[in-house]
């Protein structure tokens, strides 16, 4: 070979095409069958009536990803639309990451290798083919930083218009990415220096805001209504994701699930952490400025995460700061492959980390390639078994679930649904939970158990029931009874206050068996309730109290209560007593 063949050959793109070919590929054999988080669904619903009031889709918006469904499903339907958009947005944000790898590696085999990386990471096999924002927002993330990389030297107009283009695309597909991106955007116009650049992207940047926010407050309802309807977002997150929903969690849990489980288990995750410290010694030797931009962006972002995200979805919120930990590992398999003066060595070792996530995350993507997810089977179940008249009702998680799969047919949260139709036997209700059932009848609907749904996913919607309620086992929580709680293998209950009262249908039978019992984590061995005027000492144990009634009302009275916030150190701000487990009438 001559020396200027040798360069041509260097020069020429066949691993990026090589690289998007495999990526490509990869999302097409993972793809999904059916719809599966509750957010696709909203998703979806916004493709077909944009309307963020009635949650389509949640907040914060997600204007431009909502433009490019609707865009998308002018060729087909809402799902199959979103799913190929995610598919095309892996693709194109594998070559772009590739391409600001290579910028600041100054090596196309370790570009390529470190975008492979990402794109091959356990959380982007889960999530990257769904029909959600995150894929297309990485894609757009990947173009910014792509722009970014010839800041502040190399800049020409043209690049800041690509960069202004690329921030607004990437904060109007995925709004929560505005902490990160907008000051990383400013920053970087600003160090130019040059006030033709600034411009160019300051009017590309707002030229597409604009296009996407005014679709936004348009159909919120004007800048008012959409501002009540964004700081309502904002207050739950300061009160659920940023508080409530790392109850008792240490820092190092939370870590964790923002830090290591992105990337599987520790057999897959430590080895690379220990490459990637090699990378952070690499890096530190090679020009500072380069690296200033995915720098600030990872930085802000994984501060975002760390404090204000929900460490139930870290896995997935963790996707934009996982990119700095990519390219942390190709730096560091150039160390090794130095040390070992193998060439291949990158290379290898993306292909060990490609099959590992592969195999380790299969129980979910090879599953759900040709299964229905367990909500989408459980709803196809119920449209063609149950009665037109029948009340579906929903936990809380599923709601996207029981309105968009289950239009059909009339449905309302559990607890309201028990407050209507307690008391109407003539009407078949129906419990659509999020977990398993021991109740005899149910029908149960599920996944395979994996270790890698508890580390990527919520944990939700990997086993789903639907279970009749019937008339003699209907009741009204009047007070001091909480919300219907369901485990994953079927455990379910209701927590009571110290003092707790239910009513009966009108038309109620004599006896009511009401079964008690205390959770493994009570900080009492026993409690004395007394129902109806009959004592039980109630224990972790099931405890069942028969009693004979005349008045549909039941009072009941616990000794003892707890308040979890104090004794299990979470954010519970209820005063527990017992758990009611089942309520039976019999003649």
């Amino acid at each position: 070979m001559t020396q200027d063949s040798a360069l041509r050959t260097q020069d020429s793109p066949w691993r990026e095409a090589a690289g998007a070919l495999v990526v490509l590929i990869s999302r097409l054999a993972t793809m999904p069958k059916t719809f599966w988080e509750g957010d696709e669904l909203l998703f979806a619903a916004a493709i077909q009536k944009f309307d963020p009031w009635s949650s389509r889709p949640h907040p914060p918006g997600y204007p431009l990803y909502v433009g490019l469904g609707k865009f998308a499903a002018l060729f087909t339907d809402p799902f199959h639309a979103l799913v190929a958009l995610s598919v095309i947005a892996s693709v194109i944000g594998f070559v772009a990451l590739a391409l600001a790898f290579q910028h600041l590696l100054q090596d196309r085999d370790l570009a390529v290798c470190g975008a492979l990386i990402f794109y091959f990471s356990a959380s982007m096999l889960v999530h990257g083919t769904l029909p959600l924002s995150d894929g297309p927002a990485m894609m757009f993330v990947a173009l910014m930083l792509w722009a970014a990389t010839g800041f502040p030297e190399n800049v020409s107009e043209r690049r800041a218009i690509a960069l202004g283009l690329a921030a607004s695309a990437a904060i109007g597909t995925r709004p929560q990415l505005v902490v990160s991106i907008l000051p990383l955007f400013l920053i970087l116009l600003l160090w130019t220096r040059n006030f033709r650049k600034i411009a160019a992207g300051v009017i590309s940047f707002a030229v597409l805001s604009v296009a996407w926010f005014a679709p936004l407050m348009d159909a919120a309802g004007g800048w008012a209504k959409l501002l009540l309807w964004e700081s309502r977002q904002a207050s739950y997150v300061a009160t659920h994701d940023a508080a409530m929903s790392r109850g008792a969690s240490t820092t190092n849990v939370i870590l964790s699930r923002f830090v290591a489980h992105p990337w599987g288990p520790k057999w897959i995750a430590l080895p690379l952490f220990a490459i990637a410290i090699f990378g952070i010694f690499a890096l530190a030797r090679r020009p500072k400025r380069p690296l200033i931009p995915i720098a600030i962006f990872t930085l802000l972002q994984f501060i975002f995460a760390i404090y204000v995200m929900d460490p139930a979805d870290g896995a997935r919120y963790s996707l934009p700061h996982m990119i700095a930990i990519a390219l942390l590992v190709a730096a560091g398999l150039d160390v090794i492959r130095r040390s070992t003066q193998m060439r291949v060595v990158p290379w290898v070792a993306t292909i060990v980390l490609a099959i590992a996530s592969l195999a380790y995350t299969w129980p979910i993507v090879g599953t759900r390639r040709v299964v229905p997810s367990p909500p989408a089977a459980a709803a196809a179940f119920a449209n063609s078994n149950f009665a037109p008249n029948t009340v579906i009702a929903y936990e809380l998680s599923l709601r996207p679930h029981a309105e968009h799969l289950l239009s059909r047919f009339q449905s309302i949260a559990v607890e309201k649904a028990l407050a209507a139709f307690y008391d109407r036997p003539e009407v078949p209700l129906v419990l659509f939970g999020d977990g398993g059932s021991q109740i005899g009848g149910a029908r149960v609907f599920f996944w395979p158990e994996s270790d890698a749904y508890g580390k990527l996913t919520r944990n939700h919607y990997r086993v789903v029931t639907l279970e009749r309620i019937p008339p003699t086992e209907r009741f009204l929580p009047v007070r001091g009874v909480y919300p219907l709680e369901r485990t994953v293998a079927g455990d379910t209950w209701r927590w009571l206050a110290r003092d707790a009262l239910i009513r009966l249908p009108a038309a109620h039978e004599r006896h009511v068996t009401l079964i008690l019992r205390l959770s493994p984590d009570t900080p009492y061995d026993a409690n004395v309730v007394t129902v109806a005027g009959i004592r039980t000492r109630v224990t972790r144990q099931p405890s069942p109290i028969t009693i004979t009634i005349a008045s549909g009302d039941i009072a009941i009275h616990a000794e003892q209560a707890f308040a979890p916030a104090s004794v299990l150190h979470n954010q519970d701000p209820r005063i527990l007593a017992v758990q009611l487990i089942r309520v039976v009438q019999s003649p």
